[in-house]
């Protein structure tokens, strides 16, 4: 039973790829400052999905670098199947309108975990993006096999009850280190990636689409 990266697949100008190994399955994640890229991340995602859109659930995730002040969010993390876009907005000249448009849908359900606050870290970013309604946390919504809460449960023990993965850790030192770095490191990268993709798998899971906000 591994998590690990499995590769920098492909290393370009305008992006990084990554494979991650998630006891097995393998993520393809995107990393990227540049807006033509999260373009083609999201129409692809969409023509992928097109036969789902009226209930399509995104994992999503935000970082931040942390300050005194409210600080706003260096990383956006989309994950839909086994496909995750990591968008350094800091680093970002531009956003593309499809994404706007896509954090905007109705029709999308984005969920997270302790995520309170990323519909403001997003707001208050430099692209000022706006989501249509907050993402759901999952804790208030998951359940143990037992059917007990998960509300107080950390993301490990969540994943863990509700997807049965071992040796997920969200590291609190990652968490509060420096987003705001042109190359993230593969530390970096593995968090936010099992962050938004576990998110993606229970809120399917559950039926995250049928849960009103």
């Amino acid at each position: 039973m591994v998590i690990r990266i499995v590769e920098c697949a492909r290393s370009y100008a305008n992006r990084r790829d990554f494979i991650v190994d998630l006891h097995g399955t393998h993520i393809d994640v995107t990393v990227t400052a540049n807006a033509y890229v999260v373009k083609k991340w999201i129409t692809s995602t969409l023509y992928l999905r097109r036969q789902e859109l009226h209930h399509l659930v995104v994992g999503l995730g935000v970082q931040w670098t942390p300050g005194w002040r409210e600080t706003p969010a260096d990383t956006l993390q989309l994950c839909v199947g086994r496909r995750c876009l990591i968008f350094q907005l800091a680093y970002a000249d531009y956003v593309p309108n499809v994404l706007r448009r896509f954090l905007s849908d109705n029709r999308f359900t984005f969920v997270g975990f302790y995520n309170h606050s990323d519909r403001l870290k997003l707001m208050i970013s430099k692209h000022r993006l706006e989501m249509a309604r907050d993402p759901l946390d999952l804790r208030f919504y998951a359940e143990s096999e037992d059917e007990e809460s998960l509300k107080f449960a950390s993301v490990e023990e969540i994943v863990k009850e509700c997807l049965g993965f071992d040796g997920v850790r969200l590291r609190r030192e990652i968490s509060m280190s420096n987003w705001d770095v042109e190359f993230l490191s593969d530390d970096q990268v593995l968090q936010a990636c099992l962050d938004a993709h576990c998110a993606f798998e229970i809120g399917k899971n559950i039926g995250a689409w049928r849960i009103s906000t």
